[in-house]
């Protein structure tokens, strides 16, 4: 891509109903505000090179991918790409809710130009790597977030792409699946095709990506080596979160039919405490209380981490990582056991919450509401001296 800008166009009103719309419409008390999301973004992509796109929310990653994939149009200049697009971008894009897993196959392999007799023969390979053959019959308005991506990873890598975006979705998904992922992203490298990242996660980005490119306000900052890009993001990164004075806001919502009673933090050695040190687990015990007079199935129970900011770091749930989901009658004791690779240590806010998806309803929902300090491991020696030189004049 050459020189492209892009543009939205935000239209803000005031109007609370369709009278007052349609008012607005004649009176013309609608504003148009114009917000460029890409400025002036030049990248320049070789066949089998392996590219990351870091950055914080709002940087304009996931718009980048969507140009190259052919969704969006640049407002000004160029988008040219050959070969064959893979795109995994949001969960369930491409996926039709009434569908079976089976039958969003076949549509999706249509698209991307597959004969019917190569997607049937295709099928198999891709519901066994998804660990979906069990419900490849289901409309996948029944998946999980986990069911999604394991879905839609599956079709992206298995139908011989030239070229796969990736954007944030592996972040879904238990511990093992993303290994896979990670391995078949491994074997694309291998083979020579184009892979292009779109991650928070800097680790996967260093272990995935040999090239950079870090955006910042629809901008690049930085394209390079992924170490050195890496390094000065995290720099940034960092003197940026000792400027922030002020934490997100603790809210707090939902029916409360069933609500937490009690939460308590705990370090895997059982000592009650908010700050925790690489290697130890984070322990949140719930007491979990009932209002309906029945036993109620299916309960998903979640949880977020989030910078100072509220950004939102970690994301998942007891449904998306194929946990138990829980029964409770009355009252239930909860709790969950969390192991975390601390890449940034550093203070972050702990939200919980109580939902059934499949009724869309948030029992109770606490965001932004325990404050948690991550610290590296003590190291002993702390220092280590490598030279100390006298100079007298």
């Amino acid at each position: 891509m050459t020189n492209v800008f892009l543009d939205y166009r935000l239209y803000h009103d005031r109007a609370v109903s369709l009278r007052e719309t349609m008012m607005n419409l004649f009176n013309r008390k609608t504003s148009i505000e114009n917000f460029r999301a890409l400025d002036d973004v030049s990248i320049d992509i070789e066949p089998g090179e392996s590219v990351a796109i870091i950055g914080s929310n709002g940087a304009g990653k996931s718009t980048t991918l969507k140009i190259l994939a052919g969704i969006y149009r640049p407002t000004l200049g160029t988008a040219v790409s050959s070969g064959r697009i893979a795109s995994l971008l949001d969960l369930g894009v491409g996926f039709h809710p009434d569908l079976t897993g089976e039958e969003n196959l076949m549509l999706n392999g249509a698209m991307l130009g597959l004969g019917r007799n190569d997607m049937k023969a295709l099928i198999p390979e891709i519901a066994d790597f998804a660990q979906l053959s069990r419900f490849m019959d289901t409309p996948v308005k029944y998946y999980s977030n986990g069911m999604f991506m394991r879905l839609g990873f599956s079709l992206a890598t298995t139908v011989d792409p030239d070229i796969l975006l990736i954007d944030e979705v592996l972040a879904v998904g238990d511990v093992g699946f993303q290994e896979k992922c990670y391995q078949r992203i491994q074997d694309f490298r291998e083979q020579g095709k184009t892979i292009i990242f779109v991650s928070h996660d800097l680790e996967a980005v260093s272990k995935l990506c040999n090239r950079t490119v870090w955006l910042h306000e629809g901008r690049i900052e930085m394209d390079g080596g992924a170490e050195d890009v890496l390094s000065g993001y995290l720099q940034k990164a960092s003197a940026r979160m000792k400027k922030i004075s002020t934490t997100a806001t603790p809210k707090e919502w939902g029916s409360r039919e069933i609500w937490f009673d009690s939460v308590k933090l705990r370090n895997s050695d059982g000592i009650p405490t908010g700050i925790f040190r690489k290697g130890d687990g984070i322990i949140i015990d719930t007491v979990i209380k009932s209002r309906i007079p029945s036993r109620v199935d299916n309960v998903v129970f979640g949880f977020s981490i989030h910078r100072a900011d509220g950004e939102t770091v970690i994301g998942t749930n007891n449904l998306e990582m194929n946990q138990p989901l829980l029964s409770i009658t009355g009252s239930l004791e909860s709790s969950i056991e969390i192991d975390l690779d601390i890449e940034e240590p550093g203070t972050y806010l702990l939200g919980i919450a109580l939902t059934d998806p499949e009724a869309s309803r948030d029992y109770h929902w606490q965001e932004f509401f325990y404050p948690i300090t991550l610290i590296e491991e003590r190291k002993d020696p702390p220092l280590r001296l490598s030279q100390a030189v006298w100079k007298q004049e």
